[in-house]
C-alpha cells in the first residue's frame, strides 16, 4: 500500500535545521488529522540508549500520529559521516535496504523522511543522499539551507546538482532558517535568492521551538502550498 503522499527533506549541509522542519511539519500535519510518520533512516552520533531527545529520529518520532514497528535500518554510533560511521561498525548502507523500510511503513497517509547532511553527502563509494533521495520516491522534496553568509552559492550549487544528477526528482521547495549565530547577510538572503533568479520563491521557518505558533503558522502555510 502506497501513502498519500511522501516528503522527503535534503540539505545544503550538516545542521542546517532539517529535524526542525521536519518536526514542525509532522506536528502540523498530525494537529491537522493526519496519520504521518516522521522518519529518519539513516542518523549517525546515535547513543547505545537513545532518548527522546538525543537522536533526530526520536524526535520526529515524538511528534507523529502513526509510529512505526520497526527501528530505523542505519542507527550509527559514531558522529561522523554517515558512510564511515557504517564502515567503522562493519557494514555499508544499502539503499534498497532503507526503501524497504519506508515501504513498511505505508500504512501511513503522510510519511516525512529526513535525510542525514547535504545533498551530496556520501553513504558508499558513489553513493550519496541524492541517491537516497531516489529511491524513496518522493512526492514533494523540501531543500533546507541556513540564512547565513554562503548560502547563496550553497543552494546554487545543491540546486545545479539536481537539476543535472536527478531532473526526475520534483522540484525541490526551498525552505530557509535563521542560523544559530546571525551574521550581517542573515535577513538579506531570501530576497537575494529571488533577485538573482536562483530561486523563485523561498519559505521562511522561524527559529523558535517546533511546537511555537509562528513556527506552526509557517509549517501550515508551507503545507497548504504543498496540497495538504
Amino acid at each position: 500500500m502506497e501513502p498519500v503522499s511522501r516528503i522527503v527533506i535534503v540539505g545544503t549541509g550538516t545542521g542546517v535545521g532539517k529535524t526542525h522542519a521536519g518536526v514542525a511539519l509532522v506536528s502540523a500535519l498530525g494537529s491537522a488529522g493526519a496519520s504521518v510518520a516522521g522518519l529518519k533512516p539513516i542518523e549517525s552520533g546515535v547513543p547505545s540508549e537513545p532518548s527522546e531527545a538525543a537522536t533526530d529520529a526520536a524526535a520526529l518520532a515524538a511528534v507523529s500520529t502513526f509510529h512505526v514497528k520497526h527501528p530505523p535500518p542505519y542507527a550509527l554510533p559514531d558522529p561522523v559521516s554517515p558512510h564511515l560511521a557504517a564502515r567503522r561498525v562493519g557494514t555499508r548502507i544499502d539503499l534498497e535496504r532503507v526503501a524497504a523500510w519506508a515501504d513498511a511503513c505505508a500504512e501511513a497517509e503522510v510519511l516525512l523522511l529526513e535525510t542525514a547532511g547535504a545533498l551530496l553527502s556520501p553513504l558508499g563509494p558513489g553513493v550519496f543522499n541524492l541517491d537516497l533521495a531516489r529511491v524513496l520516491r518522493p512526492d514533494h522534496l523540501l531543500l533546507v539551507a541556513p540564512d547565513r553568509l554562503g548560502v547563496l552559492h550553497d543552494v546554487a550549487v545543491t540546486l545545479h546538482a539536481l537539476r543535472t544528477l536527478a531532473a526526475d526528482l520534483p522540484a525541490p521547495v526551498l525552505l530557509l532558517q535563521p542560523p544559530a549565530v546571525a551574521d550581517a547577510s542573515t535577513g538579506t538572503n531570501a530576497e537575494e535568492l529571488v533577485g538573482l533568479g536562483i530561486v523563485s520563491k523561498v519559505w521562511g521557518f522561524p527559529r523558535a521551538t517546533p511546537t511555537a505558533p509562528e513556527v506552526r503558522t509557517a509549517a501550515r502555510s508551507l503545507l497548504e502550498a504543498l496540497g495538504f
